[in-house]
């Protein structure tokens, strides 16, 4: 094993990250990563006579391919178009190679659902206005739906009437859950057709006052898991505490993965399986999920 290779595996695993096999040769890799099934593998550019581009063409091609993270002590700058034409989830220097990195580039490929319980306005800014200004900032389409309180408070504080952040309100976009999912679907897949990497998204629902209508709805939530497995997205879904009963903010966490946290190692411990919780709710999953993405 190469000196870095064994100091990154050391490093990484320290973060969280298990190590399932290195290899030193593109037939080697090509093996390991057809046997060992890793969540990523990341591939060094420079590999001597060899090209870690190469390589990642060749695990893009195969039956099975792999997500991969190109490596390099060369700046990105210099390889840009090369990377750029690569199948590659992209690129990390070798200096800033860290588990929240690789994390990050592998939740730009799914759907990260997360619950925001708040109980003030300072609350709800204080956990949305940095997601928000991030998004911002890496020209990640948003979508605000919230109530005029809080849409108010982020105007003022964001500066932003219009462009970049889209506001609505709560009211046209929960009237059922499957017209909520379409509009939802609508909104992503169109903004992934021009070109986003990916799409943010914090919603808060108009809750229903009946036992019925509420366990539709905490359908809706947990169906969203399967239904946007797949879908580049970072869904934010707001419980005001003060306003909702306990049961729909408790169950909150069982059908999200927490609250906002980007460097987020393991799903939440009340996280419940989609099928399970609905159907603890007397209810399917399947019948909903015909109108997701």
């Amino acid at each position: 094993m190469r000196p870095f290779s064994r100091a990154a595996s050391k490093f990484l695993q320290r973060e969280g990250i298990t190590i399932v096999g290195v290899a030193s040769t593109s037939a080697d890799a090509l093996e390991r990563a057809q046997e060992l099934r890793p969540d990523v593998a990341l591939v060094d550019i420079d590999l001597g006579e060899e090209s870690g581009f190469d390589l990642a063409r060749q695990i893009a091609e195969e039956t099975e391919p792999l997500p991969v993270i190109l490596i390099s002590t060369r700046a990105e700058e210099d390889l840009a178009e090369l990377i750029e034409a690569s199948p590659a989830l992209g690129y990390l220097s070798k200096a800033h190679l860290s588990a929240y990195a690789i994390r990050d580039l592998l939740d730009g490929r799914k759907c990260l659902h997360e619950a925001l319980v708040y109980s003030t306005v300072e609350e709800f800014l204080a956990a949305t206005v940095p997601l928000i200004r991030e998004g911002l900032e890496e020209e990640e389409p948003l979508l605000v739906v919230t109530k005029e309180a809080n849409l108010s408070a982020l105007r003022e504080t964001l500066d932003i009437d219009s462009g970049g952040v889209d506001l609505v309100d709560p009211v046209g976009m929960y009237r059922s859950p499957p017209q909520t999912i379409e509009a939802y679907d609508r909104y992503v897949r169109t903004r992934l057709e021009k070109g986003a990497r990916r799409v943010r998204i914090i919603g808060e629902p108009v809750w229903p006052t009946s036992a019925r209508a509420v366990a539709e709805w905490k359908r809706y939530e947990s169906a969203l898991n399967v239904a946007w497995e797949s879908t580049p997205s970072w869904v934010v879904c707001l419980y005001d505490a003060n306003e909702l009963p306990d049961d729909i903010v408790s169950d909150a966490k069982r059908h999200s993965s927490g609250p906002p946290d980007r460097a987020r190692t393991r799903p939440s411990p009340h996280y419940t399986d989609p099928e399970v919780f609905v159907r603890n709710l007397g209810l399917e999953l399947s019948e909903i999920l015909a109108g997701g993405p």
